[in-house]
């Protein structure tokens, strides 16, 4: 493929043998620079799926100007196990940008897609550029990933708006006090959360026992979520299990920062909408008796089954803070009920 004006050409590759060109452009074109563990992390393959694929953008001289990539990761769609393309990277050097080879690059992506995995689904969370060069090339806006949360600390909320210190802490006992109130209603006898580094046999057990629905949501056959969460090359994340008895009812993937104050819940999955409400409950709570937590953040698609749970906890939705786009050859994406969190961007 070839545009005459520019002389640039479209190049298939693999992952391997192009990690140094990968993280070249990768870092040139964002703000926060990683390194080859990150990357040879985020593009580790699961058995049984395809490889990587990285489409690129190269001049007549031989320079790499763009670049934009599919990982592929495991999913159920209506409960059956498939693979998704999952695109990211995507890169334009900033010398060549406005001049139509990102809609080039993307075209010829998913043109690719479409040849070698025509029965396959694709999914993306991009950039505000990205999205509308994609809904250019033929992607479609399937839904918004927006947060809910949780103030533990409304003191330091009221402290900003009242600029009245006294005022502020005499307002904030009380709401703390209902707060704790509201959340125990829905706690249950016999519930407990268990903290753990890594997950278990009973974690993937437990996950197996999940109904399927009519949706598409990741699938987390065991090893993958010591991929995700576990051997991150950056972040450090907790697992809760919620149990009543010694039935595992519930899961809760978190990580906890060290700044800012925000405990960040990146997956959550529950037997029953009444298990889910016990959980968040119970963690809401555990979370209060954290020193310098002020809030619980969880990012869910505007649909998730989730979202009337955690609002009838306490969570409060705030505007949706990026959209997702997906891509079919046969439309069935196009047409699909998709549950999205934070732990479908692997980042």
């Amino acid at each position: 493929m070839m545009t005459p004006d520019l002389s640039v050409s479209c190049v298939l590759t693999g992952f391997s043998g192009s990690e140094e060109r990968i993280l070249r452009l990768r870092n040139s074109n964002r703000e926060n620079p990683e390194t080859l563990e990150y990357l040879r992390w985020r593009y580790e393959s699961f058995p049984g799926v395809p490889d990587p694929r990285v489409f690129w953008l190269k001049s007549a001289d031989g320079e790499w100007l763009g670049m934009a990539t599919a990982i592929f990761r495991p999913y159920l769609v209506d409960g059956k196990r498939a693979h998704i393309a999952v695109i990211g990277d995507i890169s334009v050097d900033a010398r060549h940008r406005r001049l139509g080879l990102g809609q080039m690059l993307l075209r010829f992506m998913t043109s690719d897609l479409d040849a070698h995995f025509p029965e396959g689904l694709a999914l993306v969370i991009p950039t505000d550029s990205a999205r509308r060069t994609l809904g250019r090339v033929g992607w479609t806006r399937a839904g918004e990933l927006g947060s809910l949360v949780y103030v533990l600390d409304p003191g330091e909320y009221l402290r900003r708006v009242l600029r009245h210190q006294p005022l502020a802490a005499s307002l904030a006992r009380p709401l703390r006090a209902l707060a704790r109130h509201l959340a125990r209603r829905h706690a249950r006898a016999g519930g407990s959360l268990r903290l753990d580094t890594a997950p278990d046999a009973t974690t993937y057990e437990f996950l197996d026992r999940l109904p399927p629905g009519n949706q598409i949501r990741r699938a987390l056959p065991p090893g993958s979520l010591e991929w995700r969460y576990t051997r991150h090359p950056h972040s450090r994340f907790t697992f809760a299990t919620y149990r009543v008895a010694a039935e595992v009812r519930g899961l809760l993937i978190f990580e906890e920062a060290s700044v800012g104050g925000t405990c960040s819940i990146y997956d959550l999955f529950a037997i029953s909408d009444e298990d889910m409400r016990a959980m968040a409950a119970l963690f809401v709570m555990r979370c209060a008796g954290v020193a310098g937590l002020t809030t619980v953040r969880v990012a869910l698609d505007g649909a998730h089954p989730a979202r009337a749970s955690l609002r009838g906890v306490g969570f409060i939705p705030r505007p949706a803070e990026a959209v997702f786009q997906v891509h079919s050859f046969t439309g069935k994406a196009e047409h699909a009920r998709w549950r999205i969190t934070q732990g479908d961007k692997d980042t």
